[in-house]
């Protein structure tokens, strides 16, 4: 069976921005690294919710349909909205393509910018997902 949210990440980690952030611990999936410091960026992927399936034929489900959020965050405002340009090329290239809605903050409590945005994409079909 395949993964998705695997996928994408090793996708995004071939940028080599994005690999910097991966190697300082600030790239993961569904929940931002505790122990990472303040001032590091990051970028989380999160899953909005299962896989759905999309595309039947003979009462069988041929394809599936994925959204996925990506956090990102950074003490500098710039930063999100630059990674946030490279992370929908790389995603582009997979079928994924970016949704409404989203945040685009600054959190006082955090001392961070936040640029989150959805993507959404379908399997290739007969891909097991």
């Amino acid at each position: 069976m395949k993964d998705m949210l695997n996928e994408l990440m090793e996708e995004l980690a071939t940028d080599s921005e994005i690999q910097e952030i991966q190697q300082n611990e600030g790239f993961k999936s569904y929940v931002r690294y505790d122990e990472l410091p303040k001032d590091k960026t990051s970028i989380t992927i999160i899953p909005s919710g299962p896989p759905e399936s999309v595309g039947f034929a003979s009462n069988d489900s041929l394809s599936k349909h994925f959204i996925f959020q990506v956090s990102i965050e950074a003490i500098q405002r710039d930063v999100p909205k630059k990674l946030q340009r490279k992370v929908e090329q790389i995603l582009k290239t997979k079928g994924f393509y970016q949704m409404s809605g989203g945040l685009d903050e600054y959190f006082s409590t955090t001392k961070r910018y936040v640029d989150a945005r959805f993507y959404q994409g379908n399997s290739q079909l007969y891909d097991d997902y």
